[in-house]
C-alpha cells in the first residue's frame, strides 16, 4: 500500500510540477490590460489625466514583448508613462539593452517617469557581479528628454487647472531584507522626499508594505509592484506569497485604500517580468492604465 500511495504523490507531484512550468512560460508570454478610474478632493473640471503604470519589467522575455508593450501603451494615448522599479535583474552583463530599449520607444510615446527598485539599488551599491551594470543603464536613458529617473525627487505636471505632483521614493535595501521588517515612518519619509505638497501627489515607491506609511506621509495615489503578484494568485484569497517570504501576505496585487485615510489609494501591480524563479499561475503580466478624475 505504501509503494502505490508514494508512486501516486510522485505522479501527482510531476504533472504538479510540469503544470506550473508551462503555465508560467504561457502567461509570462501574455499581456494584459487594466483600467482603473479615481477622483479625489482636489479633482477639477479638466478632463481626465491617463496614465500608463508598469513595474517589474526584468528584461521580459529577454525583450521579445518589447513591441507588445509599446503598441499596447501607445493605443491608450497615455499623458504620462509612469514605471515603478526593476527594470533590470542584475545578473547578466547585456540584460539592460531590453530595458534600455523600452524605455526609449516609450518615450516616443509620453513622458516617462520612473523611481528606483531594489534591483537599481543593488546595482548602483555595486552589489552585482558586473560593477558597471547601474552606470550602464542610466547612460542608456540619459540623453533622453522625456526619460526622467526619479531618485528622492520631484515634478511638478501641469495639465490645465490641474497640477500634478510626481515623486521618486529610493529606498535604502534595509527596506528590502527579509526577516524582520524595518519601519519607515513619516519623518524618515520627509528626510528621504521633503514634506508632500499641497496638490495631487503621486508617490512611484516600489516597495507596496510600507503603503500607510506612503498615506500617512501624504500620497494620494501610491504606485508600486515588488511582489510580483504573489507569483501564484489563489482565487478569492490572493497571492500566495512576498518577496520576504511571507504567506498569504497583505498586499499582493490590485487597488488598496489607506486604513487611517481612506481617500488614499495604492494600485500595486503584478508587473510584466520575472527573476530567479519564473513563475506566474494565474498571473498574467499586466499594464495599468489610470484615468485621474
Amino acid at each position: 500500500m505504501a509503494g502505490k500511495f508514494f508512486k501516486r504523490l510522485g505522479f501527482f507531484t510531476a504533472a504538479g510540477a510540469l503544470f506550473t512550468v508551462l503555465e508560467s512560460k504561457r502567461e509570462l508570454r501574455n499581456i494584459k490590460k487594466k483600467y482603473i478610474r479615481l477622483c479625489s478632493d482636489k479633482s477639477t473640471k479638466s478632463k481626465p489625466v491617463r496614465l500608463a503604470f508598469i513595474a517589474d519589467f526584468h528584461e521580459a522575455m529577454e525583450g521579445r514583448l518589447n513591441r507588445s508593450i509599446t503598441r499596447l501603451i501607445e493605443n491608450e494615448g497615455p499623458d504620462a508613462i509612469i514605471i515603478g522599479g526593476d527594470m533590470i535583474n542584475g545578473y547578466e552583463d547585456d540584460e539592460i539593452r531590453p530595458a534600455v530599449t523600452l524605455m526609449r520607444a516609450l518615450s516616443d510615446i509620453a513622458p516617462v517617469y520612473m523611481a528606483p527598485g531594489n534591483h537599481e539599488k543593488k546595482a548602483e551599491l555595486k552589489v552585482y557581479q558586473n560593477k558597471e551594470l547601474f552606470d550602464s543603464f542610466i547612460d542608456g536613458i540619459s540623453d533622453y528628454d522625456d526619460i526622467h529617473y526619479l531618485s528622492n525627487e520631484k515634478v511638478k505636471l501641469c495639465y490645465k487647472d490641474r497640477t500634478i505632483n510626481i515623486y521618486g521614493l529610493d529606498l535604502d535595501l534595509e527596506y528590502y531584507k527579509r526577516g524582520k521588517k524595518v519601519s519607515v515612518g513619516k519623518e524618515k519619509l520627509n528626510e528621504y522626499l521633503g514634506e508632500a505638497g499641497e496638490e495631487y501627489n503621486i508617490l512611484i515607491a516600489h516597495n507596496p508594505e510600507y503603503f500607510e506609511d506612503y498615506a500617512e506621509w501624504g500620497a494620494d495615489l501610491t504606485l508600486s509592484g515588488h511582489f510580483h503578484g504573489g507569483l501564484v494568485n489563489i482565487p478569492l484569497i490572493g497571492g500566495l506569497i512576498s518577496p520576504r517570504l511571507k504567506v498569504l501576505p497583505e498586499y499582493t496585487k490590485g487597488l488598496y485604500y489607506s486604513k487611517k485615510h481612506p481617500d488614499r489609494k495604492m494600485y500595486l501591480t503584478s508587473g510584466l517580468g520575472q527573476h530567479s524563479v519564473k513563475v506566474k499561475i494565474n498571473n498574467i503580466p499586466e499594464i495599468i492604465i489610470i484615468d485621474l478624475i
